[in-house]
């Protein structure tokens, strides 16, 4: 019988045959890099779904690919996931509850080696949006799945996954990415017995795509002692536009205020960001490089600005602050830009006068033996007449 693997991914599915494609590329050994297929498996779920996926694609991404279809009529996705954690091999487990997210390609890696660099660490991946602006605003403006589709078309994603934050503009929801307060992720990662210990996802969140399930989760692993909150640098998961439920719906029909009167209800208050400072993992790649400058421009402000007044510094200003930061960076780009710009005309500019005097020194020497010729000749013609 063969070993079991270290780590199992979870990653669910609703009607998403598009998108599927992508995601379990990018959860392939074939795309991640520094893992081989003999250390984790691919669990994909299709939370019952009108339009399943094929069990032939999902599994030609690599033997260690699994499929599974759970037959229900659940919108929810929280109960499948705790039967699925239950049951899987590995003893390190990765979850994706929405499906829709590519990931970069050095999160796997690098969550083996946080394992074996912390004790028992909840491992959070950032959350980033593609296209223009977050879609809940896109979508109001024309995007949709084939202009993504003609976006990702633009880039090399598949050999150089961390281009992908070349076509974001934006997290997937206010905050300030990697070095802020988080209040959820798409991708996180713990140890299997740590996930049950804290109960896993509380199957009263029967909302679409779970409601803010996530959230209450990445509160109660965030706030317990025992786990080491860790994010991993210069990685993120990429969520596609699939016409989601909340992740795609315009502000205006955004489901927020149901999804939190039934978290009111669950838990008897409203939800509230945890506020815990994490341990940093990873490298930054030069493409994630923007992107890690804007974040940490506005996160640690928050977080000295949090130092000195406490709790009255909230997490609120995060959309605003993001803004600005990003409309100063985008100022101070131009102005370079200008300057630059300034700057290459002013060399062209000289050389352009270097050449000329060039030029100038050229045409003199020429004049000038073209006129000692001259007056040669005249005085040849001269001394010959006399003759």
């Amino acid at each position: 019988m063969c070993e079991p693997p270290l780590l199992s991914i979870i990653v669910v599915f609703f009607d998403m045959v598009r998108e599927a494609e992508r995601t379990l590329y990018t959860l392939s050994a074939t795309y991640q890099k520094d893992v081989s297929p003999e250390q984790y498996e691919v669990i994909a779920v299709d939370n019952g779904s009108a339009e399943p996926l094929d069990q032939q694609k999902v599994e030609s991404f690599g033997s260690n690919f699994h499929y599974f279809f759970n037959a229900t009529e659940s919108s929810s996705p929280v109960e499948i996931i705790n039967e699925s954690v239950a049951r899987c091999r590995g003893n390190l487990v990765m979850i994706m509850i929405d499906g829709a997210h590519m990931l970069s390609p050095g999160i796997i890696a690098n969550a083996l080696r946080a394992f074996r660099a912390f004790t028992d660490p909840f491992i959070t991946v950032v959350g980033f949006h593609l296209g223009p602006e977050i879609q809940n605003s896109s979508v109001s403006n024309g995007y949709d799945q084939q202009e993504e589709d003609k976006l990702l078309a633009s880039i090399d994603w598949q050999d150089n996954g961390y281009n992908l934050f070349k076509l974001s503009r934006s997290l997937s929801y206010d905050c300030a990415g990697w070095f802020g307060p988080l209040m959820e992720s798409n991708c996180f990662l713990l140890r299997k017995e740590s996930f049950l210990r804290i109960g896993g996802f509380n199957p009263e969140f029967t909302e679409a795509g779970g409601g803010l399930a996530i959230l209450d989760l990445f509160y109660s692993a965030v706030t317990d002692p025992e786990l080491e909150y860790v994010v991993l640098l210069g990685e993120g998961s990429f969520h596609q536009f699939h016409g989601g439920v909340a992740s795609n719906a315009a502000y205006a029909e955004h489901p927020w205020e149901r999804f939190h009167d039934q978290y009111e209800a669950i838990k008897g208050h409203p939800f509230t960001v945890a506020v815990r400072r994490p341990f940093y993992f990873g490298e930054i790649q030069p493409e994630a490089t923007p992107w890690s400058r804007l974040c940490a421009e506005v996160g640690l402000k928050w977080w000295e600005q949090r130092d000195l007044f406490g709790e009255e510094v909230s997490t609120d200003s995060f959309g605003y602050a993001m803004t600005a930061a990003r409309n100063d960076q985008q100022a101070r780009s131009d102005q370079a830009e200008l300057e630059q710009r300034f700057y290459d005309l002013q060399h062209s500019y000289n050389l352009l006068v270097e050449k000329y005097q060039r030029c100038e020194q050229q045409l003199n020497r020429k004049t000038n033996s073209f006129t000692d010729k001259i007056f040669e000749l005249w005085y040849r013609i001269s001394r010959e007449n006399k003759e």
